[in-house]
Order: structure tokens, then sequence, then C-alpha cells
């Protein structure tokens, strides 16, 4: 009886831990379902010829780099969900920083009885939801962003996000640090505002209204910075993509502390799949970075890309941007009175 007893009792316990390690395994594959992992590799040949009509200014340059590359890591589990997505860009000159590193990583929370899908909240590090261009390689039909992508808008924001859509209507709206800000800092905390828009009138057709304050972008001396940004986009016709862009701003980057600088950009870009495999891609643009000067530069950007497998991508560009009267103190890095031709071959591959 007690020999019994005893082995009943240790056929009960392994049951139990055995129970136990299952409901432990079974819980981390139901994690590890809800996990979505994403990401891209970007490599490019490059060349650039400047024609100067002074003797100031940016050079000639060429090159091999590996541009980018990004890791995502997205998890949701109902109406709770985060993401980040690790990046390097190897190639560039700038400073590595942990900031640099996560281009994003925030948190979200929906409220899924309001409006079409939902009420999101978002709280933590986003791409700022403003303007036709997108910020990764994989979801451009060039390699170069325009100058109103560049220099007129910010790339990610800080803070809380509000989103939804109701019908033809969608909408985001947050309050945040200053642009590309990140962490506290001495000059005003929290104190950028804005949203977007966008109305979708029928299938294929889309027009996005967005509009930032930024409370004092350049320091206790600076003027606020506002911008006034509309995008539109049709997909309409069977295999053409047309877009475009229209920026203005006040106090933007590149100002000197106190001065009221007022700036105004533009472009065109249409795409057209000519097969399953390849597409070409044309854009004119034009930005003024001081309208009140004499001085802007123009571009225009011809790529040829190929879908040459599941995720695997090619482009060629050809771009040329002229300056015209713009002088080299200008500060907003753009060459004075130059035309400056520049090639890219680009691969790109995202899973």
């Amino acid at each position: 009886m007690k020999k019994s007893f005893i082995m009943a009792t240790v056929i009960i316990m392994m049951s139990s831990f055995g129970a136990i390690g299952q409901a432990k395994a079974d819980s981390l594959k139901d994690k590890l379902d809800k996990i979505q992992i994403s990401g891209f590799v970007d490599a490019s040949t490059f060349t650039s010829n400047v024609n100067s009509k002074t003797t100031t200014g940016a050079a000639d340059a060429s090159g091999t780099g590996l541009d980018q590359v990004e890791l995502d890591v997205e998890y949701s589990d109902g109406n709770i969900g985060l993401r980040f997505d690790l990046q390097i860009s190897p190639s560039s000159t700038a400073t590595v920083t942990n900031d640099s590193l996560i281009e994003q990583g925030y948190i979200t929370y929906t409220l899924p009885d309001l409006l079409d899908d939902g009420l999101t909240f978002t709280y933590g590090k986003f791409n700022a939801p403003i303007g036709w261009e997108l910020l990764d390689a994989p979801d451009m039909y060039q390699f170069s962003h325009a100058n109103t992508f560049l220099y007129f808008i910010p790339t990610n924001l800080i803070g809380g996000m509000l989103s939804g859509s109701m019908g033809m209507l969608d909408a985001a709206v947050y309050y945040t640090n200053g642009a590309d800000a990140n962490g506290t800092n001495t000059s005003g905390g929290m104190k950028t505002y804005g949203g977007r828009l966008g109305i979708t009138p029928m299938e294929g057709a889309n027009l996005g209204i967005s509009y930032l304050y930024d409370k004092n972008s350049n320091g206790a001396n600076s003027p606020a910075s506002t911008i006034i940004d509309i995008d539109a986009t049709y997909t309409g016709l069977e295999g053409l993509t047309l877009g475009g862009e229209y920026n203005q701003g006040k106090g933007q980057q590149g100002v000197t502390a106190g001065v009221a600088t007022k700036s105004k950009g533009w472009f065109l870009v249409a795409n057209y799949a000519l097969t399953d495999m390849f597409g070409v891609t044309g854009r004119y643009e034009s930005a003024d970075f001081d309208t009140s000067v004499a001085g802007k530069t123009t571009a225009y950007t011809g790529a040829l890309t190929a879908s040459l497998g599941d995720g695997l991508g090619a482009l060629f560009e050809a771009r040329s941007d002229k300056n015209t009267n713009l002088t080299a103190a200008d500060g907003n890095g753009m060459p004075a009175q130059q035309t400056v031709m520049s090639y890219a071959f680009e691969m790109t591959y995202a899973f």
C-alpha cells in the first residue's frame, strides 16, 4: 500500500509538472504566433557631377555603399500592440546614436467600438504622418527623396497620437516633442502639435491635408515653425500611379535664430508599370528655401525599376538639380549656383 501510494503520488506530480510545462510552452507559442518580423537590406552605387559657376559648394562624389539595414518587429494581442524598427545606415557620414538606431518604437492601444476600425492611441516614437513620400527604400519609386521631404517636413515625432477612420475620412492628431527631438530638453519640452486629414472620395483617389505647429523650433530666440502640407494620390488607371505634394512653411530647418523665413516646395510624380517586372517613374520638383529673397532649386528625376522576385527589387535613377541664385550661406545644404547631375543604381531586398 505504501509503495503504491508513493508511486501514485510521483505519477500525479510528474503529470502536474508536465501540464505546467505544456501550458508554458503553449503560452510561449501563442506569443510567438502574434509576432510579425520584417525588414530589408538596401545597397547602392552613386555618382554625381557638379557644374559650378562659383568656386564654393559641393564636389563630385562617387562610390558604393550599404545604405541601410533594418529589422522591424510588431506584436499585437487583441487591442494592444507594439512596434520597434531597428536600423543602421553604414554609408552615412552622420554619427550613430542610440536614437538613430531606433527609427520607431511605440505602443498602441485601440478602443475597438469607436469609428470604423477603432480609435488607436500611439505612444512613443513614430514616423511623422505628413507628406506623400515614404521613408524607407522598399516603399519608394526612386532612389532619392524630393527636396520637400528632405528639408521641409519632419521625419519622426516623439509623443502621443490618436488616429482612426470613418467612411471616406481618416485622421490623425498628435502632441509631441519638437520635430525629431527625443527625450527631455531645456527649451520647452512638449511643444509640437498637428495632424493629417485624409479624404478618399472614390476608390483610387486620396487627398491629405496636414498641419504642424512647432512652438519654438530653433531655441529661445527663434520664431514658431508652422507647416501646411497637401498631398494627393490617384491610382484609378491600371498600372499608373500619380502623386503630388505642396508644402509651405515658416521658420523651417536651416533658419538663423530670430529670423522668420518663409519657404515653399512642391513636386509631381508619375509611376507606370510597363510590365509585371518593369516600371518607370518621373518626378519634377521645385523648392524655394526663402520666398523673400532670390534663389530656388528645381530638379528632374527619372527612374527605371525592376521587380526581380519576391521582395527583391532594383532601380536605376538619373537626376538633375539646378540651383539658381542660391547663396552658399543659406544653411539649407544646397550648393550655390550649381547644376548637379547624379546617377544611382540601387538594389533592395525586403522580407
